[in-house]
């Protein structure tokens, strides 16, 4: 045993030995590691100072899937300089002095991944520095909300109170590296990683943990980085499929409610009167309850018939978020009418829970233990699957539980940021994941609220956290137009219960389920930054661009710019409308009414709407597999798989469905098949073939013939999906065909259309024109470029194509526009053509822009708040100036008419500013600093008035005080009043001077 030293570097390589079942390592710093292979691609570095090696030494790693044989095979030699271990395809490189690890991919000649500088270790941490490579991008970390990309970024391990931006809902010690390779920690410490924010050059990994002990995942393709990060954590869990449904969460066991009008934003329907939400029981008129035990129309029996009542499918409630004591026998009471109307019940709980009988599920604070409430569950269900919710979680949750998570609703951040924030927990080996829509409190936007109950149709999870907010979460809380939009994206959603059924199934072998473009377009370096991260794929199928802010055309319309679809050769079309676009562009100028989501299927897809019911949108060779089961635990024995190809040459399409492979005890056999297959134009050579053999299937003229007929084909030059249909003029052109119930598990099916085209006017290139003038002196005003955008101008007005860092940005007019949503500091190389239909003028002369930095670069980090009075636990002082406008400090209940609140701000440095902004609540207006002072010290010790009572509004701006020529140590502010009972603020800004 070494004894514990301060921080120093790993001494050199001194020694090596081949033990039983690992390398024993010898450093001449005194350290011993122990260096495992578990497998091919797998490995492991063991370094405890104190010399027990504890292998199984958290719980996080499932150690037990992996045996000796790997290790017994690997073979191992020196050289002068180096110690090497030969392991599969792999050899992992000792230098001797100074003592780096690097892996050497034999098959693909190139080092994965190299330490730039030896471990470093102390009493407190450990760390490892690592090289970073010019083309390297980092993912993983957990849900780091408002980011999936991290290159250039520096992320925390751990978990916090903090639901928006920047908050760290699910902590994942583990990242990964397009160069191939990926990285767990097995600790359950904290930890800061700096993906290259301080050296471009270097990433850093660092936790609180004095033991070293670190997994390496070698793997050719994220998915097969994923699988294996798998194998160590274990696989996703299989969710019930009625968790894919539509879920409510509220508490109708202390809600009050108060009379009030319709006039009030706030304001809640019941039968013929309104009323809202209140903690005052003297001027409440009725309480939530159960089963009606107080005021029926206030109980979660009343909401479960108001879903009913206005044709809301509702698949899951819970009716306690917030309050674990509870009445067990009426609990158990409800559970009864639940299930009867075909609805599971969940139970909220904290702390060590005893779960009523006949739930169905249970949503877990993150502190609480997971094993205890899936024993519960699984022996109240046997044999059908248990699930378990949390707001929080860890490495390797994702095999026992999902991760949803609520949010301050209202605002149009929240959809970008939890967008990036899903894909991220997606890539950290968490695809169980959701938030709510329009957020667990603020709201009241009907144009926000219908927006994120869209793109939310195409996540896992859709769901709504009631009674947390002044605002109900209900679909059907605004007036007809929204609730008919709601309700349409809730049919959408049910349709796609079979997609994201399979989805699931396939995430278990590596597959996110949210996944960025890279995923599906590896090779379009765009699409491993954040320029477009508030897109998203859902699958191999899906595109979805969500509406992420309140810009609006002429018509009232949300006005779509930059929106990204990628791969030169693939097809998008419209799901809803049917529209073509071609791969490879931005567009823009594009209008989306209310009811229309910007979602596009990938030329080429194959989906399932449920029942045997499949879609085809054919381009050239694609074909997929559709997972079933009965929702059993055992998958692997009770399930099957639908196999489905489609190929287009030249003018030929044909179709394959193989019968199923597998079952189960309760599987229909005979089962009709319906196919909707996309297409440009009629054709009579259509043919239907059952196990080869030809049948004759009569065409039919009208689409109420077809519906009435066993099986038949109809060229529909109309088609819709049926809830979108009374908002399209026109629909698509499609053939459907629909065969009567044969025997699934031995019948292949294939259908062949000659004379078949889906795609040829949106592929055809442009061709150059010489007669179009090439524009002259494009430019950009250095007075319009800001962090994130530019504008662009030029000398003629009309349509043009710009090409920024090799992309095609089109739907552009006019003679000016500007570019939305662009890097700060980023350099962007520009040039220009006119186009007139397919013809296209020459290119312009390149031209450049750089962005502008953003302005929090320049505010003082690092910032020592203290303050006279105490702060609410969850939203500690602390907050005030963590530079996340997603986190919130409040005090706790206070009087500041004799004992004014007293912040004092110390920085590290004395500092040269330029002014203060204080960014106020965001939920209400209930507790602003109305009434306020400053004073400046130079020294920290000495304050002087700067601002004595400064009067602020209780509104929503943010509140700025100019510091020019102010050089302090320290700022104090005085709070005399607020609008409330309490003091809260959601960041203080203190700007540096520029210099």
């Amino acid at each position: 045993m070494i004894q514990k030293t301060n921080k120093h570097q790993l001494g050199a390589l001194t020694g090596a030995n081949r033990c039983e079942n690992f390398y024993e390592l010898h450093f001449a710093t005194g350290e011993v590691a122990h260096f495992y292979i578990l497998a091919d691609g797998i490995f492991r570095f063991l370094l405890d100072p104190e010399q027990n090696f504890n292998e199984n030494r958290t719980t996080y790693i499932q150690l037990n899937n992996f045996d000796e044989s790997a290790f017994k095979i690997s073979r191992v030699h020196a050289t002068n300089d180096s110690l090497i271990i030969h392991a599969g395809n792999y050899q992992i490189i000792f230098g001797q002095n100074p003592v780096l690890m690097s892996i050497f991919d034999e098959k693909l000649h190139r080092i994965r991944m190299a330490q730039a500088k030896p471990l470093e270790l102390s009493n407190e941490a450990t760390s490892e520095t690592l090289v970073q490579k010019k083309n390297e991008f980092y993912f993983g970390g957990g849900l780091q909300n408002g980011y999936f990309s991290h290159k250039g970024r520096k992320i925390m391990i751990k978990h916090d109170q903090i639901t928006g931006k920047g908050g760290i809902p699910l902590q994942v010690p583990f990242f990964w590296s397009n160069a191939g390779y990926g990285e767990i920690r097995n600790t359950a410490q904290e930890g800061i990683y700096d993906f290259g924010q301080q050296n471009p050059e270097l990433t850093l990994i660092k936790h609180q943990d004095v033991i070293f002990d670190s997994f390496y995942i070698m793997g050719e393709t994220p998915n097969s980085i994923l699988k294996k990060y798998y194998s160590l954590t274990g696989q996703p869990q299989l969710l019930p499929k009625y968790a894919l449904g539509l879920g409510h969460i509220g508490n109708f066991i202390t809600t009050l409610w108060q009379p009030s009008q319709a006039k009030e934003r706030n304001a809640s329907r019941f039968d013929n009167s309104y009323y809202t939400r209140t903690n005052d029981p003297t001027v409440a008129s009725g309480k939530a309850s159960l089963n009606g035990e107080e005021d029926y129309q206030f109980s979660a029996r009343g909401l479960i018939d108001r879903y009913k009542a206005m044709n809301f499918n509702l698949a899951w409630l819970i009716p306690n978020h917030g309050v674990s004591a509870v009445d067990y026998q009426r609990f158990n009471f409800f559970n009864d009418y639940a299930i009867d109307q075909g609805i599971q019940p969940g139970f909220w709980y904290e702390g060590q829970p005893t779960l009523p009988s006949k739930s169905s599920f249970s949503y877990a604070r993150n502190e609480t233990a997971i094993d205890t409430d899936q024993k519960q569950l699984q022996s109240i269900l046997q044999p059908k699957r248990p699930l378990i919710l949390r707001d929080g979680g860890f490495m390797g949750m994702q095999n026992k539980a999902a991760l949803i998570f609520g949010d301050v609703g209202g605002n149009w951040e929240n959809i970008t940021t939890q967008i990036a924030g899903m894909i991220g927990a997606n890539l950290s080996g968490q695809p169980l994941v959701g938030a709510a829509i329009d957020g667990a409190q603020g709201g009241g936007n009907a144009q926000i609220y219908v927006r994120d109950f869209q793109w939310k149709t195409f996540t896992p999870f859709l769901f709504n956290i009631d009674d947390q907010s002044d605002y109900s979460k209900t679909p059907f809380s605004y007036n007809t137009k929204i609730t008919n939009i709601n309700r349409a994206y809730l049919t959408l959603h049910q349709q796609l219960q079979s997609y994201l059924y399979t989805l699931n199934a396939q995430a278990r072998t590596g597959n996110p389920i949210m996944q960025p473009l890279f995923m599906a377009f590896p090779d379009e370096r765009i699409n491993y930054t954040e320029q477009f991260n508030s897109e998203f794929m859902l699958g191999n199928s899906f595109l979805i661009a969500p509406i992420t802010n309140g810009r609006e055309d002429a018509n009232c319309d949300s006005r779509k710019d930059n929106l990204y679809l990628p791969g030169k050769h693939i097809m998008w079309i419209d799901l809803l409308t049917g529209k073509k676009y071609a791969g490879n562009r931005v567009y823009n100028n594009l209008s989306f009414p209310l009811w229309h989501l910007p979602v596009f299927v990938r030329g080429g897809s194959i989906f399932d709407f449920g029942h045997r019911n499949f879609f085809f949108y054919p381009q050239g060779e694609s074909e997929t597999v559709i997972y079933n089961d009965d929702d059993l635990t055992a998958f692997s024995e009770h399930h099957y798989e639908t196999h489905i190809k489609s190929i287009v040459k030249g003018e030929k399409l044909t179709i394959t469905i193989d019968p199923i492979k597998g079952d189960y005890s309760a599987l229909k056999t005979d089962q009709e098949t319906q196919l909707t297959i996309m297409c440009d134009s009629y054709s009579d050579q259509v043919t239907v073939k059952i196990n080869d053999q030809v049948i004759q299937i009569q065409q039919y003229g009208t689409i109420d013939a077809f519906n009435h007929a066993r099986e038949g084909i109809f060229y529909n030059t109309n088609y819709a999906l049926p809830e979108f249909a009374p908002y399209l003029q026109q629909g698509q052109t499609a053939f459907q065909i629909k065969l009567a119930n044969r025997n699934i598990t031995d019948a292949k099916i294939e259908i062949t259309i000659n004379n078949f085209s889906y795609n040829s006017k949106v592929m055809v290139p442009a061709v150059t024109n010489g007669l179009l003038p090439s524009p002259k002196l494009p430019s950009v005003d250095s007075n319009k470029i800001s962090a994130h955008s530019f504008e662009l101008t030029w000398s003629r007005p009309g349509n043009v194509e710009v090409e920024i860092n090799h992309l095609i940005y089109e739907g552009i007019s006019g003679k000016s526009f500007t570019f939305h949503e662009l890097t700060p500091n980023n350099r962007y190389i520009i040039r220009m053509r006119y186009v007139t239909g397919n013809k296209v003028s020459e290119w312009s002369d390149l031209f450049g822009v750089i962005t502008k930095h953003e302005a929090i670069e320049n505010a003082i980090a690092d910032i020592l708040v203290t303050s006279n009075g105490k702060s609410n636990s969850h939203h500690p002082l602390t907050y005030l100036t963590d530079l996340k406008l997603a986190s919130e400090w409040q005090t706790n209940q206070i009087s500041l008419q004799d004992n004014p609140l007293k912040l004092t701000f110390t920085f590290d440095k004395v500092e040269n500013l330029s002014r203060m902004v204080l960014v106020p609540r965001n939920i209400d207006h209930k507790a602003n600093p109305v009434d306020v002072s400053i004073l400046v010290s130079p020294d920290g010790k000495n304050f002087t008035s700067y601002i004595d009572h400064l009067q602020w509004k209780a509104d929503s701006k943010n509140k700025v005080v100019g510091l020019r020529d102010v050089t302090a140590k320290a700022i104090e502010l005085v709070i005399y009043q607020s609008s409330g009972s309490l003091v809260a603020a959601r960041e203080i800004f203190f700007y540096r001077a520029k210099k």
